[in-house]
């Protein structure tokens, strides 16, 4: 038999072995292990309900944010929690280790009034990451052992932080600017205490202005907290 012959059959085995290893892996059942954070702060959410698509039969987040789901990888996991939209993940494809994202569900008013408000004073740079390359879902399909192994899962991982923080620049930079601070301190008569506690809550309620790209919409939203809370008093 011809050399050319016989390395054509052996590509022919091995070509079923992998076909077989891949349908084999999609119908049996494995454990998946994940974490479900807030995409704006990426603090861990407890109690986050986990369902896996027509089975009638899921899981919850710990204290922790973390969880454990029996599924094949033909499954869909969906992810609800009160507060933050809802997330549906197919599995195929998917590492077993999992990093989930809800974003908060917020609505803030129609119509603000900002015309003895101070809006940001300085220039918005461009910070954005370029995240790690990954295989696109054709790649993964006809290269599965490159998709599974573990580089390929953290460059998955990475690539979505590092998205969201992109998606977020606008928002850390105004937050974080001295002037910001210098402006609120002192239209409000504020401590730096209190500044900070304020922030703090601004956050945990308005995660919605997280994603805003428009600094002075940000400032609108940070007067308006700061007036409703000086009106507290």
């Amino acid at each position: 038999m011809p050399a050319s012959d016989t390395k054509y059959q052996a590509l022919i085995r091995l070509s079923f072995l992998v076909l077989l290893f891949v349908s084999q892996s999609l119908v049996a059942q494995k454990i998946y292990r994940g974490l479900v954070v807030d995409s704006a702060s990426l603090a861990n959410l407890r109690d986050v309900h986990i369902l896996v698509k027509n089975e009638g039969r899921g899981t919850t987040t710990n204290s922790s944010g973390s969880f454990l789901i029996s599924a094949k990888a033909t499954d869909t996991l969906m992810f609800s929690a009160i507060g933050y939209h809802s997330f549906v993940l197919p599995l195929l494809f998917e590492e077993d280790a999992l990093f989930i994202l809800l974003r908060e569900n917020t609505l803030l008013l129609s119509e603000i009034t900002i015309s003895a408000k101070r809006l940001y004073p300085n220039k918005i740079e461009d910070r954005s990451k370029v995240a790690p390359k990954k295989l696109d879902p054709l790649a993964a399909f006809y290269s599965p052992f490159d998709y599974f192994w573990k580089l390929e899962r953290e460059k998955r991982k990475l690539f979505r932080v590092v998205e969201e923080n992109n998606r977020t620049q606008t928002f850390r930079q105004v937050i974080t600017d001295p002037d910001v601070k210098s402006i609120l301190m002192k239209d409000y008569k504020v401590t730096e205490n209190t500044y900070y506690q304020l922030i703090a809550e601004f956050n945990q309620q308005h995660a919605a202005v997280h994603y805003f790209t428009d600094p002075d919409a940000i400032m609108e939203a940070l007067h308006t907290f700061f007036e409703k809370a000086e009106a507290g008093k």
